[in-house]
Order: structure tokens, then sequence, then C-alpha cells
């Protein structure tokens, strides 16, 4: 049973140089406690289809297809209806804690303000429940007071503000998108594990955007490869990893730094990718990535690839995708 389904959902965005296609036909399913990791280039889509499902996109953009969450489609809903789901049943943690932060409110305010408005909790009550959530990020007092402001906190104690704030009506979907792009590298791995933490053994659903593969391989069990607005390839994160079936998923691993050596050698060579992501106002009529894919042929230029079910469960949209050669 899915508690999440997005159905071919495109996004195209009214702009003064014409329309711009951001997301193109873009599906996936998620599960009560599944994790699911969406990684590519900036530019690809992985933000603006977090912004769909929260109902956060732009007003000038044009919306078709579906987004399902709980047996129904939130681009049905008007705004009252999504506020009233946003923080309550979907959360998500930006990635830069001190835009999503009030600068003139305290921290302790900031987190129970959803519990006062999505509960009708008084004012004691919640506050007594946001000091629960903040020792549960790890901000326990007395060390750090409810009444600290976000400019007295560092990056990463902002973004444990971030999480309790999600976390604090107990939601069944909480995105995180880059969740870690603005911390140091200790700061990430405690960030990274809190997240893991408070979904582990409960039925919450993780959608975690990165451009890291590493991130995801260590922290999702399904993941998307987005391109261009597209998805190129999806399936278990265990099953992608071990075939890298399209050209850029392997692309992105071959140009991944560290923290992978259990899947490339050590001291191996960073690649790059030839090219940049296609403009969303001049998308090309076949396969968005065959300008700068290494095994383009004839057939790759006419009209856009459907999906191709590799195994149960894994699908790459490519009509010539590696087929049984080891990532290297």
């Amino acid at each position: 049973m899915s508690l999440l389904s997005l159905q071919d959902l495109t996004v195209t965005l009214d702009t003064p140089e014409g329309p711009a296609t951001v997301l193109d036909r873009v599906s996936f399913d998620l599960a009560p406690g599944e994790s699911l990791g969406i990684v590519g280039e900036s530019g690809c889509g992985k933000s603006m289809t977090a912004l769909a499902v929260m109902g956060l996109l732009p007003a000038a953009a044009r919306c078709r297809g579906r987004i399902d969450f709980e047996d129904q489609d939130l681009l049905t809903l008007d705004e009252r209806a999504l506020c009233a789901l946003r923080g309550r049943r979907i959360a998500m943690v930006f990635q830069e804690p001190m835009t999503a932060l009030n600068p003139v409110k305290t921290i302790g305010f900031q987190v129970a303000e959803g519990l006062r408005w999505h509960f009708g909790l008084g004012r004691g009550e919640a506050e007594a429940r946001a000091l629960k959530l903040l020792d549960r990020v790890g901000l326990p007092q007395p060390r750090f007071s409810p009444d600290l402001y976000p400019h007295q906190l560092s990056g990463g104690q902002r973004q444990r503000v971030v999480i309790a704030m999600a976390l604090a009506c107990d939601p069944a979907l909480l995105i995180a998108d880059e969740p870690t792009t603005a911390l140091d590298v200790t700061s990430q791995a405690e960030i990274l594990a809190l997240i893991a933490e408070v979904t582990a053994g409960s039925k919450m659903a993780l959608m975690l955007i990165t451009h890291d593969l590493a991130v995801v391989w260590q922290n999702t069990a399904a993941m998307l490869v987005m391109y261009a607005g597209t998805v190129a390839e999806r399936g278990a994160t265990a099953e992608v990893f071990a075939r890298m079936a399209h050209p850029y998923t392997r692309g992105l691993l071959a140009a991944s730094p560290g923290a992978l050596e259990d899947i490339l050698p050590a001291g191996r060579r960073l690649a790059t990718i030839p090219g940049q992501v296609p403009d969303p106002h001049d998308r090309p009529q076949g396969c968005v990535f065959a300008g700068r894919c290494p095994r383009v042929a004839d057939d790759c230029l006419p009209c856009p690839p459907g999906e191709r079910l590799l195994v149960p469960g894994h699908a790459v949209a490519c009509l010539h995708p590696h087929e049984g050669e080891t990532p290297s």
C-alpha cells in the first residue's frame, strides 16, 4: 500500500522567456516506513518534486498528473486543506536552516508553534512538548535554552531545530531536501544519523533528496536517479548500485569522491560528465541525456525512451543501458 504516489507528474513554469518544463512525467510510489533517496545534479528536478508534494510550487507553475497522499490527490486541494496537511502529515527539512527559521522568534516558540496550530494545545503544554523534542534532537537543557534565537546557534544546531519542528506533529512523511549541504563533515554525519534514528522503527516514510550518491547508499532502501526533470533510473538502492544501468547514473558514480570505497577502488581519478543539464525552455526532442551520453545512438534522438524493466523492481529509461557490466 502506498502512502505517497506520483503519477506522471509534469510541472511547467510560465516565465518571460516562455514555458519551462521542470518536471516531465515523474512517477514513483513510497510506502509507510520506506526510505527513498532522490539523487541528481543541481537543476534535475529533485527539490521541485519535493515542493510539488508540499504544495509550495511557485504561483506560475502549472501541474498535470496526480500526487496521491493518503488516498487524496494533493493537486486538487485548496490552500486551507494543504495547510492542514503541512507540518501535520507531511513535514519538510530544508537545506538551509537559517532561511527556514524565523530570526526574530525563539527556537522554543518555533518548535511549539506547529503543536499549537495543529493540535490546539495551550502555550504551556506546547512548550513542554517542545522541550522534549529539542532534547530528542540533541539540544537538551540547560545548555540549549528554548529562549535562544537561531543566530545564537551553529549551522548543525539550527538544522536540529528544524528537524524538531518537522517531527513535532509525528508526520507520516518526512521530506529532507539536502539537509546537510551547508554543514561540515562531522555535522553532516550527525544530522543524517539523527534522521535515520527518528524514522527507524516507525511507519514514518522518508524522502531524502541529495546530490551525493554516498548519502543515498548509506541511508535509503530505494532510490530514484533524476535528470532534467525525468526519472532516469529507479529501484532498490542495492540493486541500482550493483547494476548502474543508466549511463548518467554511472557518470554520477564516477564523479563521486570518497565514501564509496565499497563500490569503487581507492585512489581512482574522478571523472566528469561533459556538458550541462539542458535548459528547461529548450528540452531535446528525444532522450534528454543524449547530448552528454557516451552511448548515444541514432535511435536516441527522435523520441524520449520509455522505462525498461531490467529485473523486478529495477527500471531504467534508456535504449542502450549497461547490462552485466560492473561499474568502474
